[in-house]
């Protein structure tokens, strides 16, 4: 990791990962955390890999019927030469989240999310990242789960009353949008632990290539408000 110290330093830095998914978000986003650096995975996932899982994901034919998370980590494995801990599981919410520095949402349904969320505030985890992907458009949320602020405004796009868009099965995702999202999902957990800073939302039309980036808050930010 000589190359990329300047931007991540696996030597300062060794957070411990959740990750919530291992499909077309998931199993591009984890190889990618593994080449920065990130030593500490564990992956939840309670589904097996599908033929059409192959066009956008590095999952191929020889993973087929298997669990995502285990052909997961022999991708890893075989890329890498990291190992990351699989979770053969749909992650309900109940589990203990205590000890992880960082929780990644990478489901594809908003009642996931919200349970995901609400398990994440209760338990006061210090970072949240969600990845979202609608056809040719990104948004990628990064928050505080222990700011009063981030909470408010991350629960608008988790509310139950939301209804998600239905994209026919040919036009939900694609694989160059799967890894840009996945991309600025790394981009945000490299940020808020090298450079203790982060941007609450990205929303991205790939199309025309047009970003929209909210400020960007620092690591801080919440305990400073407090003490005000």
């Amino acid at each position: 990791h000589l190359r990329q110290k300047a931007f991540y330093d696996p030597s300062r830095h060794n957070p411990k990962v959740l990750v919530v998914g291992a499909g077309g978000i998931g199993s591009n986003l984890v190889p990618q955390l593994t080449k920065l650096g990130v030593r500490d995975i564990t992956v939840y996932d309670h589904d097996t890999v599908a033929v059409h899982n192959i066009s956008t994901t590095f999952y191929t034919h020889r993973h087929v019927g298997k669990p995502k998370v285990t052909a997961l980590a022999q991708v890893v494995k075989q890329m890498t030469g990291s190992d990351i801990r699989g979770v053969h599981k749909r992650f309900t919410g109940k589990e203990n989240l205590k000890g992880y520095d960082v929780v990644i949402s990478a489901t594809d349904s908003l009642e996931a999310r919200r349970i995901l969320f609400e398990s994440a505030v209760k338990q006061k985890v210090p970072f949240l990242i969600d990845g979202r992907i609608g056809g040719e458009q990104i948004r990628v949320f990064a928050l505080q789960p222990t700011s009063p602020h981030d909470r408010k405004e991350y629960a608008k796009t988790v509310s139950p009353k939301l209804i998600p868009a239905i994209l026919p099965c040919t036009a939900q995702q694609v694989v160059d949008v799967g890894w840009a999202t996945t991309s600025l999902m790394v981009r945000a957990f490299r940020q808020w632990f090298a450079e203790e800073r982060y941007h609450p939302e990205i929303l991205m039309h790939v199309p025309d290539m047009n970003v929209l980036v909210e400020e960007s808050r620092t690591k801080h930010r919440a305990k400073r408000t407090t003490l005000a």
